[in-house]
């Protein structure tokens, strides 16, 4: 009997401690969390969250949120969230999206279900400033890249982030934190539609894309193969040597990927065994644009570091990713903008007397005189009750018919559409106006919410809490309060398709010497009071239908260079056009959005957005079909709508062999390098004591010369010190590759031997340095180019 009972003991309590471990390894759900790209995020851009979640438990039905909290007060600011269902022995990716904001670094993102916390994961941001650089690099060897740290902007900062074609972000809002991204020696088929839709529509706005070759070009290329400027052929050559890249590049062999040129130009070019080698090609896509490196992008070629960095400082030219986008800056303007809704309106002033008045003589002397000459004065006691009561309902049922009975939806929307894009990238203001105080719902179709930037601060609206839950096909604001009467304002941003324009424009040169803009539009959608802006000038249009076709002639340089803030300021003066911005209600709405986007340098809020003054834009006005269309859910609610429509226009330079003078209008002006305390504001700019700072010209496509005739430098200013001697002027020539220095001082000067100072795309690199003792102010500083196209 023992030998039947033991054994059978022993299996059970094997059977119990088996039951019991499987139990034990039940442990319910687990996270894993990047933020951002690889830990970066931009302090004016949309922060993504990546989140892996693994069950080995029961199934869960839950949401993941991040609660936001403020840097400075570290108090509750917003909570961004998202439904998950996870079942039981699965894994599942989820993204999250976080707006610019002063939140802290540290992020505790939660898995929650049935109010019951299941698991958190803390997550730490490191931000970047607006001007900083961020690189991503998806490559089997990414640290061989981490050298782009040093090709940064002058004055700032680069990062370089490395990313997996996994963890690449299905919306291309997350995409705009990012300014270049490197795909080398990686698979791209793997890319999935959404990621490869987000890609092209961040190229198209602005971003920069770098595929590698060498011996893995094939595979890194299959799954872009469209976006790129040339067709890579199956095979690679061996090169002993890429002379073509430099004087200093070290002995090979070197992996070239064959390709030929489709949609684009050869950068750099050598001469192979087997015919003509491509070494650098680029293809400009929209406001962005697409490099294919013929050999291995995490290639050091050269024998210093040094050459390398300057390489890749040409590849990369100046950072532009964030300059294409039109954003919600100011708060001034917003508050403004959002209130004045049409048709509601408060009483004004002269109304509101006129009402006290009546109330105050019907109360008073009329009640007495009347009472007196019925010799009834101790009815008083009725029938001021009487009149009060009356007047209140009146004063109700007037403030009942001004708000209505149910809720308006406010929207203004700012769209930006590259040039040949179909897609535009929107930022839309939405005020909610309430007849009565409570909370309601609202979603926002195909975009992502945030608060009106800096509004909490100053103890708006935004400073109440949003709790955004974030959805497949938008996102939901939930338990939003509003006020009697009052006006809750936020901000949505997303991508929408919009209807093309057609261009055929052209430069032209006058016998004058005049710079004309000349061609036609046609019209796929309606546009009210439309404008084309034409660097500093302009030509209204007025109304334009589907399928007109409008004819544009408009100069396009003057010669004479407006302060860079004169022209931010006024630019919604030249939007609008003339009016009385007070008074009349639709015009004063236009024009203050048009002042919480177009923000001038050194306005005392958040500068910066897309400069209007380097290209040719037409600009025009819509009141139906705005995108990213808002609802209030399961409530009664009206829209008034809004949409402010910005196309960037391909111009067709002018012809070759044309004689030109290039005015400084037409050249841009970016600061290279800065060394010492050297503060630029737009055109005028403070140099330090042994300061130097080194600016480039950039001269508009269309006009580039192919022979330099004549360059003559302006600079007007002053030094001040133990001399009174102006900064030294270097130019960078670029035969000899060295900085000649110019024996010239304050006024105009035409430069000797122009042509070694330009460069065959139009750029020139022009540096000023202070002595120890003084320091000089600067009031201006341009270019002319003369020559022949």
């Amino acid at each position: 009997m023992r030998r039947i009972i033991w054994p059978a003991l022993a299996a059970v309590v094997l059977l119990i401690w088996t039951c019991g471990s499987v139990v034990a390894q039940d442990t319910g759900p687990t996270m894993q969390v990047t933020a951002g790209f690889d830990g970066y995020c931009r302090r004016d851009g949309w922060c993504p969250i990546y989140i892996h979640l693994s069950n080995e438990g029961a199934g869960v039905e839950g949401e993941l949120n991040v609660a936001v909290r403020g840097a400075s007060s570290g108090t509750e600011q917003d909570v961004y969230a998202k439904s998950v269902l996870l079942p039981a022995h699965s894994r599942k990716a989820f993204f999250l999206y976080l707006p610019a904001a002063d939140w802290t670094s540290q992020l505790i993102v939660r898995l929650t279900s049935g109010g019951e916390t299941l698991v958190l994961h803390p997550a730490r941001v490191r931000r970047l400033g607006e001007e900083d650089r961020l690189y991503g690099v998806v490559s089997n060897n990414p640290s061989a890249l981490n050298f782009l740290s040093d090709v940064a902007p002058a004055g700032w900062q680069a990062a370089v982030a490395h990313l997996d074609l996994e963890t690449l972000l299905p919306s291309p809002l997350g995409w705009e934190a990012l300014d270049v991204l490197i795909l080398s020696d990686v698979d791209t088929t793997a890319l999935g539609a959404e990621q490869r839709q987000a890609l092209e529509t961040w190229v198209l706005h602005g971003g920069h894309l770098i595929v590698g070759g060498g011996a893995g070009a094939a595979r890194t290329v299959a799954g872009v193969a469209d976006l790129l400027p040339v067709t890579v052929g199956g095979g690679t050559q061996s090169v002993e040597n890429l002379w073509a890249l430099g004087d200093q590049v070290a002995p090979g062999p070197y992996a070239v990927a064959e390709a030929t040129l489709r949609d684009g130009e050869a950068l750099i070019e050598q001469e192979g065994e087997q015919g003509s080698l491509i070494l650098l090609a680029r293809r400009n896509y929209g406001a962005g644009k697409v490099d294919f490196m013929a050999f291995d992008a995490g290639l050091n070629p050269f024998a210093s570091w040094d050459d390398n960095t300057q390489m890749w400082e040409f590849i990369v030219g100046p950072r532009v990713a964030d300059t294409r986008r039109l954003s919600v800056r100011n708060q001034y303007g917003v508050r403004d903008a959002i209130n004045a809704i049409p048709g509601l309106k408060v009483p004004s002033t002269l109304q509101i007397l006129a009402f006290m008045l009546v109330y105050t003589l019907l109360v008073g002397p009329v009640n007495y005189l009347i009472l007196r000459k019925f010799e009834r004065r101790e009815l008083a006691w009725l029938t001021i009750p009487a009149l009060v009561v009356g007047f209140t309902i009146i004063a109700y049922v007037t403030g009942f018919q001004i708000r209505g009975g149910m809720a308006i939806v406010h929207r203004l929307a700012a769209v930006y559409v590259p040039e040949g894009a179909g897609v535009g990238r929107v930022s839309q203001l939405v005020g909610l106006f309430s007849p009565r105080r409570t909370t309601y719902d609202v979603h926002v179709q195909d975009a992502l919410v945030h608060q009106v930037p800096g509004d909490s601060y100053y103890g708006g609206p935004a400073a109440q809490p949003l709790y955004v839950a974030e959805e497949a096909g938008g996102s939901t604001v939930t338990g939003l309060r509003v006020d009697v009467g009052g006006i809750r304002p936020f901000v949505t941003e997303g991508y929408a398709v919009v209807p093309p324009v057609e261009a055929d424009l052209r430069l032209a040169a006058s016998t004058t010497g005049d710079l004309r803009v000349e061609g036609t539009l046609t019209m796929t959608g309606r546009l009210e009071e439309a404008v084309l802006l034409a660097g500093w000038q302009q030509q209204r249009l007025g109304d334009l239908e589907p399928g007109q076709v409008a004819t544009v002639s408009v100069q396009v340089a003057s010669g004479v260079v407006p302060p860079s803030y004169y022209h931010a300021s006024q630019l919604p003066e030249q939007i609008v056009g003339p009016g009385n911005y007070l008074d009349d209600r639709n015009l004063h709405r236009r024009y203050q959005f048009l002042q919480a986007i177009f923000v001038p340098q050194g306005s005392g809020v958040t500068s910066g957005g897309m400069p209007l003054e380097s290209g040719v834009y037409l600009i025009g006005w819509t009141e139906e079909q705005v995108p990213l269309p808002v609802e209030v859910v399961e409530r009664p609610f009206s829209t008034f709508e809004t949409g402010l429509y910005v196309y960037d226009l391909p111009v067709v330079g002018l012809e070759t062999g044309t004689t030109v003078t290039i005015p400084p209008d037409l050249i841009e002006r970016q600061v290279e390098e800065m060394t010492g305390p050297v503060e630029v504001w737009s055109e005028r700019f403070h140099i330090g004591p042994e300061s130097e700072v080194v600016f480039r010209f950039i001269v508009w496509p269309g006009v580039v010369v192919r022979q330099v005739d004549e360059l003559v430098l302006d600079m007007q200013g002053s030094s001040y010190g133990t001399t009174t001697n102006p900064p030294t002027i270097s130019l960078w020539n670029r035969e000899s590759e060295e900085w000649d220095v110019l024996d010239v001082g304050w006024g105009r000067h035409s430069i000797p031997d122009a042509g070694a100072y330009v460069t065959s795309s139009g750029e020139v690199l022009l540096r000023l340095a202070t002595g120890a003792e003084w320091s000089a102010e600067i009031e201006s500083l341009t270019i002319t180019i003369t020559g022949q196209r």
